[in-house]
């Protein structure tokens, strides 16, 4: 592949929300859904990477977190206008030669139009079309599929890739999973030109995961009203939680083997790879997605103690982080790794340019 990722951005809300803010007895017992919290032990050899992870997390009520943004009085079009405003500065191209947006909003302010609109609008890339794109936690590894396809098609010079993940505001404080969910937007621009090539991409969606996690009302399942009518709050939940447990357990098997289907595509050997950035839905998945490849569990930087789960936003955070660390030298290769509500898991391998 000829397309580049050219520049990043991110944008980290200001609020900080410490683990004190919880009452004290939160935890106890238990209580609430779980779904998303009570990981089973992973198959072979993932489960001895998993198990002491598990053991301490089994009684941590805040999932090994001490800190996460939080997004107050900020719309989903601000905080990706941020981020992407950052991204064109980082890639050194102005609004007027962004010839495309598109946006992945977890929480967006409206159901319709695409958030990316208005970030185009507001940042003077106005001669750019713009669109939505959702694959869940996956969108990022989908929209650099159809960016870089643009780029070498020659339809548009630079596409400006938006992604927020506001997800707080839609998740009560006392539920269970909340402590290990944070707020942030992350932006790329994919280029003709620029300092890291794609090298490859790879994803695949199994559908017939599409109800382990999904949005849904407090109500019961089966009474439970559709959006377009009355009724409860809406939640991150599941409408089948085996499933949702399933996936859960096997996300090292899945990290590990979407790496490996994007390496092999590239005919690059895994032991290639200096680094890995993946999503983050606890902070010991991406080291443990790392070893399950055989590579050093410091080839998977996270940021899941200071940020949290970050969503689709993840990768990027933890990409630019490790770039700004000088962690990336001219002779790195290193791997994005994606996996979203839906079910689609995706990977995305990278080299300076």
């Amino acid at each position: 592949m000829k397309a580049c990722v050219s520049g990043l951005g991110t944008w980290h809300p200001s609020t900080v929300r410490h683990n004190d803010a919880w009452p004290a007895e939160f935890g106890a017992g238990r209580a609430g859904d779980r779904t998303f919290n009570d990981i089973p032990l992973p198959l072979g050899d993932a489960g001895a990477l998993a198990e002491r992870y598990l053991e301490l997390e089994a009684a941590d009520p805040f999932l090994g977190t001490r800190e996460r943004r939080v997004a107050e009085n900020t719309t989903a079009a601000d905080a990706e206008y941020e981020a992407a405003r950052a991204a064109l500065e980082d890639a050194g191209v102005t609004p007027d030669q962004v010839d495309a947006v598109i946006s992945y909003t977890t929480v967006p302010d409206r159901i319709v139009p695409a958030t990316a609109g208005l970030v185009a609008h507001r940042l003077g890339a106005t001669g750019a079309v713009t669109w939505g794109m959702d694959a869940a936690c996956a969108t990022l590894i989908a929209q650099l599929m159809t960016a870089s396809s643009m780029v070498e098609a020659g339809l548009a010079r630079h596409v400006l890739l938006t992604q927020s993940h506001l997800l707080l505001r839609a998740v009560p404080l006392l539920h269970p999973a909340t402590p290990g969910l944070g707020d942030a937007a992350t932006a790329c621009v994919v280029s003709a030109r620029g300092r890291w090539r794609i090298v490859t991409l790879h994803a695949q969606t199994h559908g017939e995961f599409f109800d382990a996690v999904t949005w849904v009302r407090d109500d019961v399942a089966e009474n439970e009203a559709p959006w377009w009518k009355q009724g409860g709050d809406y939640r991150l939940g599941s409408k089948n939680r085996p499933q949702a447990k399933q996936l859960m357990r096997d996300t090292v098997q899945f990290g590990a083997q979407t790496v490996r289907e994007a390496a092999a595509k590239a005919n690059l050997r895994v032991d290639q790879l200096s680094h890995l950035f993946s999503v983050q839905p606890r902070g010991w998945i991406p080291g443990a997605i790392a070893q399950h490849l055989g590579l050093p569990l410091e080839t998977a930087l996270t940021t899941y103690e200071r940020y949290a789960h970050l969503g689709a936003c993840g990768p990027i955070v933890n990409w630019q982080t490790a770039q700004r660390n000088g962690q990336l030298t001219p002779a790195s290769k290193w791997a994005l790794y994606a996996q979203g509500a839906g079910f689609t898991r995706g990977a995305a391998i990278f080299e300076h340019s």
